[in-house]
């Protein structure tokens, strides 16, 4: 193992990607309202612009760990930070909706190198009885960018218009890959890449990201085949379809692209079912209030900044604090409490009142983010637990697609739930309602998922 000294190295530089990654994601959700009605979309076709980033994000982290554990995660990880830095590139100079959504789809296919290598990182570098600590220190990136972001996205949309916000990324993301390439060790499993990719079950690959493609197609279909969304069932039975063979291909294989015994570990089929659904709650939640406060409270792009650093410093607090616990304490219950937190704040959304002061707002997405935040190094440290390091980054990429899962179906359906709502109310308190009726439900499955968890870490 290597020293502390290195260990904190090695932290502290993968925090730098997810630094980049995530402010880019924060500065654009302040963002969406005001493309929104600079480009007329409606709030379904707008939720594509947080779909186009998290369906190839999602789709590409299994394949991102499958390759990592062959030819070595120092490799793809710089390969990833320059997709995304290429796709920065590509949004600066967007002028229309489609080309928004190449340059979104690049970044996310970038993106998706971050969150399963740096998990598998950690778990190589870091001894067992400390990795709750180091994963929880490096999820802490994720707020730290949170709370940067809107407040120079804010700054930057008020002065110079939205996509001003790209500048600041496209900065960062090419500090990342010198950082990484100048600090980050190789791992010790390192092989050849023309072996890793020649053994690689391609076409379980092209069946897995074709089923999923489809069931997101199906679920917002409007931008993709002019259906209302819910209602192309054409879409439903490809990806079904898809998937079937999916299986049936992969059960034939010797060395399939997802080892479907992996789910034979129970805290890791309940680690990553949850954490979808935590995901759902973020996505969804990220989606909606920027649009919520702008909608009814006239916010302007730094008053949503300043709503949304209020949601990263809550997530910073826990995030850190629940990575201590889950090494002291090594149990369940820090999941179900974390999912209990985001059901009473989303109680709390419901019902609001129409005329309710902002302060509320800002008060119960604040209870919400500290339930999001406690929970997040838990999952991690169940799900990876039990996982031989050989196979480590394998699991992190298909734990993190499922995981991101949830935060790409967030937006999908939140987004249907909301355009449903201003549909029969107008753009009122009640249309938000069932939205965020759709997201208590969530918390709560949540809840009592983690319950399926084993009661204490093995």
């Amino acid at each position: 193992m290597p020293s502390a000294l290195n260990v904190r190295r090695i932290v502290m530089t993968l925090m730098v990607p997810t630094l980049t990654t995530v402010i880019m994601m924060a500065m654009f959700a302040v963002a969406v309202p005001f493309i929104r009605i600079d480009l007329a979309l409606a709030p379904d076709v707008a939720s594509w612009l947080l779909i186009a980033y998290s369906l190839p994000h999602m789709m590409l982290m299994p394949l991102y760990g499958k390759l990592a554990d062959g030819i070595g995660k120092r490799r793809l990880l710089i390969t990833g930070a320059v997709l995304f830095v290429v796709g920065t590139g590509v949004l600066v100079f967007a002028r229309s909706f489609p080309l928004l959504l190449l340059g979104r789809a690049i970044q996310g296919a970038g993106a998706a190198s971050v969150n399963p290598i740096a998990i598998a990182v950690i778990i190589e570098f870091v001894r067992p009885e400390q990795r709750g600590k180091g994963l929880g220190t490096w999820n802490a990136s994720g707020p730290i960018a949170g709370l940067v972001g809107p407040l120079v996205a804010g700054g930057l949309v008020d002065a110079f218009g939205w996509r001003a916000i790209f500048m600041p990324a496209l900065a960062i993301g090419v500090v990342s890959i010198v950082l990484i390439w100048a600090l980050l060790p190789e791992s010790r499993n390192t092989g050849s890449f023309r072996r890793a990719v020649r053994s690689l079950d391609w076409m379980g690959v092209v069946l897995l990201n074709g089923a999923i493609a489809m069931l997101v197609f199906f679920t917002s279909s409007r931008p993709i085949t002019g259906a209302a969304p819910l209602s192309d069932l054409r879409l439903l039975a490809g990806s079904l379809g898809l998937a079937v063979v999916f299986v049936w291909w992969s059960l034939r294989r010797e060395q399939p692209f997802i080892d479907l015994a992996i789910f034979r570990r129970r805290n890791f089929s309940i680690a990553s079912a949850t954490v979808s659904l935590r995901m759902v709650m973020r996505g969804g939640t990220g989606f909606l209030m920027p649009l919520f406060v702008t909608d009814l409270y006239g916010f302007s792009a730094s008053a949503t900044g300043s709503l949304l650093m209020l949601d990263a410093g809550a997530l910073l607090v826990t995030m850190w604090l629940g990575g201590l616990m889950i090494d002291r304490r090594r149990s369940r219950g820090q999941v179900v409490a974390g999912m209990i937190v985001e059901a009473v704040a989303m109680t709390g959304f419901l019902l609001l009142p129409a005329d309710a002061p902002v302060v509320w707002v800002f008060v119960v997405l604040g209870v919400n983010s500290l339930g999001a935040g406690y929970m997040l190094a838990a999952l991690h440290v169940y799900a990876m637990s039990g996982v031989p390091e050989e196979e480590s980054a394998t699991a992190a990429g298909l734990y993190s697609m499922i995981r991101f899962g949830g935060a790409m179906l967030g937006p999908a359906i939140g987004g249907i739930v909301l355009a449903a709502g201003v549909d029969r109310y107008g753009i009122t308190t009640a249309a938000y309602r069932p939205a965020f009726a759709f997201l208590l439900a969530v918390s709560l499955l949540g809840a009592g998922s983690a319950l399926l968890l084993s009661r204490r870490l093995p």
